[in-house]
């Protein structure tokens, strides 16, 4: 009896803490699946104020061709961690999460990571970094 109740805890506490760390997911895939798709110019005017600040819609264009189109088609894409932050370095005080994905795309494996802002009150794109 003890077994079948352990078991049922792990499940419960192992998915609370997955729905806690997933439930802005859709926003961040997304928006990747934007530059996947090459969709450079959408995925810079739907980020964050913030992002577009930081980095003109030609520059952005520019380091993605760069630096991603080269790595090819996503294959597949796992979430590693997502971690909820209230101050950044360089960043004004607010709601962050820093999200990391395993991808493998056709060239190579890399590691992404996604900083998503609630500043505008809607989970939005302020940094995007390829490992």
């Amino acid at each position: 009896m003890m077994k079948p109740l352990i078991l049922i805890l792990c499940l419960f506490i192992s998915g609370s803490v997955w729905a806690k760390t997933t439930k802005n997911m859709p926003v961040a895939i997304n928006w990747l699946q934007l530059i996947d798709a090459g969709k450079y110019t959408k995925s810079w005017q739907q980020a964050d104020a913030l992002f577009k600040s930081q980095l003109s819609k030609a520059n952005w264009k520019s380091a993605l061709s760069t630096v991603r189109a080269p790595l090819g088609k996503v294959a597949t894409r796992e979430q590693i961690s997502a971690n909820e932050y209230t101050s950044l370095p360089g960043a004004p005080q607010g709601k962050y999460l820093i999200v990391q994905f395993k991808t493998q795309f056709s060239a190579r494996l890399a590691v992404e990571t996604l900083t998503l802002s609630k500043s505008s009150g809607q989970w939005r794109a302020v940094g995007y970094f390829i490992k």
